[in-house]
C-alpha cells in the first residue's frame, strides 16, 4: 500500500511538471549601441514555433547576465498576450534537475561496485528513491543519471514568459539594456618632424556582460548619457574580467552622426564579440597634421613677495581639429600616447594624456610630460598696498638649458575681487602678448639654444 501511494505521488508531480514550453531560434538581425558609461542597448529578432495554443512557457535564451530586466521592451508579430516575465541563470543544477524528474524515468547504478546502468522512476528526491521499471522495488540508488536536460530549463541566461496566443509561430524584436560592455577611444600620435604629425586611432570594446554577440551590427556612442545610480549592483557584477586576445580590423570608412546631442559612430561592417573579449577596431588614419609644441607655465599669481619660486613647464602638442589640418572629426574622448623618431630613426614614447569630447574646429593641447632644460624663476620685486590701489611688479627670468630651440608660454593671472585692473609689460619682439581675459595675459617667447629671457609684468589695481 506504501508503494502504490509513493508511485501515485510521483505521477502527480509529473502532471503538475508538465508545462507546454517553446523556445526562441537563434538571433538575427542583432545590432548593439555600446556607451561608455559600461553599457549597451541590444536589439535582436527572434522567432519561436508554438506546438500547443494557448498558455505558453516561452523561453528566450542566451541574454547577458548582466541584463538591466526593467528595460526590456518586447515586440510579438501575432497576438500575444504576456503575463509575466522571470529572469533565470544557472538553473540547471543537480538539484533542480532532481526535481524536474520526480515522477519521470532516469539511470541509476544500484551499488558502489556496479557497472550496469539500470531504467528506473524517480519518486523523491529528498530521500533519494527509486521505483523499478514494472511496479518494482522501491530503494536507494548508489548514483543516478540523467537522460537529457530538459529543453525547458535554462543552460544559459534566459529570460522565461508565460504568454497566451493561438498563433502557431511568431516572430519577436526585444530590445533591452545591459551592463558589461564598454568601449573607449585610443589615440597614438606619431611626431615625424617639427611641422607635421600624423593621427591614428582605435576603438576598443570590452565585453564583459555574460553574453556573445555574433555578427552584430555596432554602434558607439560619445557623449555623456545619464543614467540613475541603483542601489544594488546586478547578481554578476562582480566577475572577474578575463579579456580574450585583442583583434584589430581596418575601418577608416567608419561614419560619423550628430544624434540628439551626441555623436555616433557606425562601424560599416558586421563583427562578433565574445563574453570576456576586447576587440579593437581601427577608427582613424590622418597625416601630414600641422602642430605646435611649446613648454607652459600656468601658475596662479601668488602674493609672497619675500620668497622667490621655480616655474615648471608642461611640454604641450597643439594642433586644430579642422578639415583645413586634414582632420575635421568630431574626436571622442581618450587617452592619446605621442612618439617621436630620435636622431637615430628609431620611434620612442614620449608621453600620454586624456583628452575629453572634442568637436570639430576645436583645438586640442596635449599634455605630455615636463620639460627637461627649460627652467624658470619668479619673483616679487616690486608691492605696494593702500585701501584704495595695489601695486605689484613681478620679474620672471627663463633659461634654455637645451640644444635646441623652444617657444616657452607663460599664462600670468592676478585676482582682484572687483576694481579696475591695469597690466604692464616689457614684452617686445620676439616676444609676443596676448588678453586672454581681463585679468590674464599670455606671453610666447622664443628661446634659442642657452638662450635667457626677463620678463616683467606690472599690475596696477584701483578699487572703487
Amino acid at each position: 500500500m506504501k508503494k502504490s501511494i509513493l508511485y501515485s505521488m510521483a505521477i502527480l508531480a509529473s502532471a503538475l511538471n508538465a508545462e507546454n514550453v517553446a523556445t526562441t531560434t537563434n538571433s538575427k538581425d542583432l545590432s548593439l549601441t555600446i556607451y561608455g558609461a559600461n553599457m549597451a542597448m541590444v536589439s535582436e529578432k527572434r522567432s519561436a514555433i508554438i506546438g500547443d495554443s494557448g498558455r505558453v512557457k516561452l523561453i528566450y535564451s542566451g541574454v547577458p547576465s548582466l541584463i538591466d530586466t526593467s528595460s526590456v521592451l518586447t515586440t510579438f508579430s501575432q497576438p500575444v498576450k504576456l503575463y509575466s516575465q522571470n529572469y533565470s541563470y544557472d538553473v540547471v543544477n543537480y538539484h533542480s534537475l532532481l526535481k524536474y524528474h520526480l515522477g519521470k524515468d532516469v539511470y541509476y547504478i544500484e551499488k558502489e561496485d556496479s557497472l550496469e546502468r539500470k531504467q528506473g522512476i524517480l519518486i523523491s528526491d529528498s530521500p533519494l528513491l527509486i521505483r523499478e521499471i514494472g511496479d518494482g522495488d522501491i530503494f536507494t540508488p548508489y548514483k543516478i543519471f540523467f537522460p537529457d536536460i530538459p529543453k525547458e530549463m535554462a543552460i544559459k541566461p534566459s529570460l522565461f514568459w508565460n504568454i497566451e496566443t493561438k498563433a502557431k509561430q511568431i516572430g519577436i524584436e526585444l530590445k533591452y539594456l545591459t551592463k558589461g560592455v564598454k568601449w573607449k577611444s585610443d589615440y597614438t600620435l606619431n611626431i615625424s618632424d617639427d611641422k607635421y604629425l600624423s593621427l591614428n586611432s582605435w576603438i576598443t570594446i570590452t565585453n564583459n556582460s555574460g553574453a556573445t554577440y555574433k555578427d552584430a551590427d555596432i554602434t558607439v556612442l560619445a557623449g555623456e548619457v545619464n543614467m540613475p545610480e541603483e542601489d544594488e549592483r546586478p547578481m554578476y557584477a562582480k566577475r572577474r574580467a578575463v579579456l580574450a586576445s585583442s583583434t584589430a580590423y581596418d575601418s577608416e570608412n567608419i561614419k560619423n552622426e550628430s544624434f540628439s546631442g551626441y555623436h555616433i559612430y557606425h562601424i560599416p561592417f558586421k563583427e562578433s564579440i565574445k563574453d570576456k573579449e576586447q576587440k579593437q577596431i581601427s577608427f582613424i588614419s590622418k597625416d601630414a597634421i600641422p602642430y605646435k609644441r611649446y613648454a607652459l607655465s600656468r601658475d596662479r599669481f601668488y602674493f609672497d613677495n619675500k620668497k622667490e619660486r621655480k616655474l615648471n613647464f608642461k611640454q604641450i602638442i597643439e594642433f586644430k581639429n579642422s578639415e583645413a589640418d586634414h582632420l575635421g572629426i568630431p574626436l571622442p574622448k581618450g587617452t592619446v600616447r605621442v612618439y617621436q623618431k630620435d636622431d637615430s630613426g628609431v620611434s620612442r614614447f614620449v608621453g600620454a594624456a586624456n583628452i575629453s569630447n572634442t568637436p570639430k574646429d576645436e583645438t586640442l593641447k596635449v599634455s605630455i610630460g615636463n620639460y627637461f632644460d627649460i627652467v624658470g624663476k619668479e619673483k616679487i620685486v616690486k608691492f605696494r598696498e593702500t585701501s584704495r590701489e595695489k601695486h605689484i611688479t613681478l620679474e620672471t627670468i627663463l633659461h634654455n638649458r637645451g640644444e635646441s630651440s623652444h617657444i616657452v608660454k607663460l599664462e600670468k593671472n592676478i585676482p582682484t575681487n572687483g576694481g579696475k585692473l591695469t597690466i604692464k609689460d616689457n614684452c617686445k619682439e620676439p616676444c609676443k602678448a596676448t588678453a586672454i581675459n581681463a585679468f590674464t595675459k599670455s606671453y610666447a617667447i622664443p628661446l634659442k639654444k642657452g638662450e635667457e629671457y626677463n620678463l616683467t609684468v606690472s599690475y596696477d589695481l584701483k578699487v572703487y
